[in-house]
């Protein structure tokens, strides 16, 4: 049997004596900042890890880019979106973004799914991967996209496709009308639509 341990991370900040210069931090010693990554001491900036979730890589070097835009006063420049792609390298591969039907039933959310399974997709046969998943969280009446869920391989190159949709609040009706090239995983997102929206049809019979 294998044990996995997920312990969090602390920042290693606790050397830099931040608090003589009037930066203040919180649990685990992480930095506290605004949305445009500014401490409690205006002039000085921190992104990354340093100041907690998610602690990737892409999203560091994106609110590196908005620190650096605000400390040369751009002020009204770029902001970092509020659904970020999360992305695990296991095997199989996971990979997410937006909500989870836990968070929706917390929030009293009305949602229907939509599911794909890898064994339904010629591409995943022809690379010897079907054991996988995409799920689409979705609002039954609008049909905006909520939450994308991908477990499988390529898992955390195929959000992105969704991510887009979703960041412009498109519907899944985009994943049913388009043409996708195929054999392609990317066809996932149009097997998933459409169960989602047979899903609609059979519970308003």
């Amino acid at each position: 049997s294998t044990v996995l341990v997920a312990a969090g991370r602390f920042a290693n900040s606790g050397g830099l004596n931040l608090d003589k210069v009037g930066v203040e931090l919180g649990n685990n010693g992480l930095i506290k900042t605004n949305e445009n990554f500014q401490t409690a001491q205006p002039n000085i900036f921190a992104v990354g890890d340093v100041i907690g979730f998610p602690s990737l890589a892409s999203t560091s070097m994106s609110q590196a880019r908005i620190a650096v835009l605000h400390a040369f006063g751009q002020l009204e420049s770029e902001k970092m979106p509020k659904d970020l792609p999360l992305g695990i390298w296991t095997i199989p591969a996971v990979s997410m973004v937006g909500k989870t039907e836990e968070e929706l039933t917390d929030d009293c959310t009305p949602y229907e799914i939509g599911i794909a399974h890898f064994k339904e997709i010629s591409r995943a046969h022809i690379m010897g991967e079907e054991e996988g998943i995409l799920k689409l969280l979705f609002d039954p009446e609008t049909l905006k996209i909520l939450g994308i869920h991908i477990i499988g391989p390529h898992a955390s190159e195929l959000i992105h496709l969704g991510h887009s949709v979703m960041f412009y609040e498109g519907t899944i009706q985009y994943f049913m009308n388009t043409v996708f090239n195929s054999p392609t995983l990317d066809e996932a997102y149009r097997i998933a639509a459409f169960n989602g929206m047979n899903r609609l049809d059979h519970e308003s019979l």
